[in-house]
């Protein structure tokens, strides 16, 4: 190929690659989806390597590549996964950002164990539009089995009764007011001593970084306390979930897309000891996911446990595209400074049991 000839096709690829970005960015702003109706509650599985062109490769900073999977429904809700929980009985429930929970477990030959597909009360019905359903984050009490949701549309905490049945509270707090539109409360965590932290996606606090809001009880509850600080992430990220350890710290994923790269995303390791009113916390990058790496737009984080081991999933939002993956991915996570688990902390593997709310589903 003459440099004239090599010139051309590389120009002609660069602008392929400029015009997917930018249609990925057109799909992460949301909107409302025309489509012909399915309600199959059938979820797929497909295994997927890390990395396509090394299959023996495993480690990822202070992870160990397990397995992934690419997740697949012919139902018409399915996608958009921003937030994952690991549930009692061993399943895990994706919240989308159109007001839908997405609940499976995995069996040891690659199938999708009891799963659901259905809409969260308040998401549906002639005058709820987008915003009011642009669910983006979720808290998970596990004594109680109570949820708490994050919303991005109209910016405002959801709290659920056990069995999703109803929305029993709502809060608005007075920072969210000001939250923008595609800026709103990304990232979700509630700590063992009853506290919660929402993480925005993208409120800018001017040379500190993004705002989030420590809460000092349940947020629906009147009484409870909060304040601001910020979170500063690696340079071009955005907080999209969060989880907690059995330890007491905070696991904190992060997302990026750029040009060429498309795609990343860090996971940062965070100590709720060191956040402080109006004061800016980092954390520590503990592992990196790009290219030729399996990555896609990463959203949904939670942790379990096996044979003592620590396990994180990760999950990805395929803005409902085509050309786009939902990705579970499952990791071993390796640390050499683990802390004693905090009292209270769930430190055994999920019993066998009904999860809460979803007896009917």
């Amino acid at each position: 190929m003459d440099k004239a000839s090599l010139w051309l096709f590389t120009m002609l690829y660069r602008l392929l690659r400029a015009f997917i970005l930018i249609a990925i960015l057109i799909a992460l702003i949301g909107g409302n989806r025309m489509v012909n109706r399915n309600d199959s509650q059938d979820i797929a599985l497909r295994p997927l390597p890390l990395d396509a062109n090394n299959r023996q490769r495993r480690d990822v900073g202070a992870l160990t590549f397990l397995r992934a999977w690419e997740l697949r429904s012919s139902n018409s809700d399915f996608g958009g996964i921003s937030a994952l929980v690991a549930l009692p009985d061993g399943r895990f429930m994706g919240l989308s950002d159109a007001g839908i929970l997405i609940g499976f477990g995995l069996t040891r030959d690659d199938a999708a164990d009891r799963p659901f597909i259905a809409a969260l009360p308040g998401a549906v019905g002639p005058n709820i539009s987008y915003e009011d359903r642009d669910s983006e984050g979720i808290a998970f009490d596990r004594e109680t089995g109570r949820f708490w949701v994050s919303y991005e549309g109209k910016h405002m905490i959801r709290r659920f009764t056990p069995s999703f049945a109803r929305i029993n509270g709502k809060a608005v707090p007075q920072e969210m007011k000001n939250w923008g539109a595609n800026s709103g409360g990304e990232a979700f965590v509630r700590l063992d001593d009853g506290r919660f932290i929402l993480f925005s996606e993208g409120m800018d606090l001017p040379g500190r970084g993004y705002q989030a809001l420590l809460f000092s009880g349940d947020p629906v509850e009147q009484g409870t306390s909060h304040f601001s600080f910020a979170y500063r992430p690696p340079k071009g990220y955005k907080p999209t979930d969060a989880t907690l350890l059995p330890d007491g710290r905070i696991l904190l994923l992060n997302r990026r897309i750029s040009f060429p790269d498309g795609f990343t995303a860090k996971l940062i390791l965070l100590d709720s000891a060191t956040i402080q009113k109006n004061e800016v916390v980092t954390g520590e990058v503990i592992a990196s996911l790009a290219p030729p790496l399996l990555v896609d737009n990463m959203e949904g984080l939670t942790v379990t446990q096996e044979n003592g081991r620590i396990i994180v999933w990760m999950v990805s939002d395929n803005n409902f595209n085509a050309w786009q993956r939902t990705i579970l991915m499952k990791f071993a996570l390796n640390f050499t400074d683990a802390k004693e688990p905090k009292s209270g902390a769930a430190t055994k593997k999920p019993e066998a049991e009904i999860a809460p709310g979803f007896q009917s589903l």
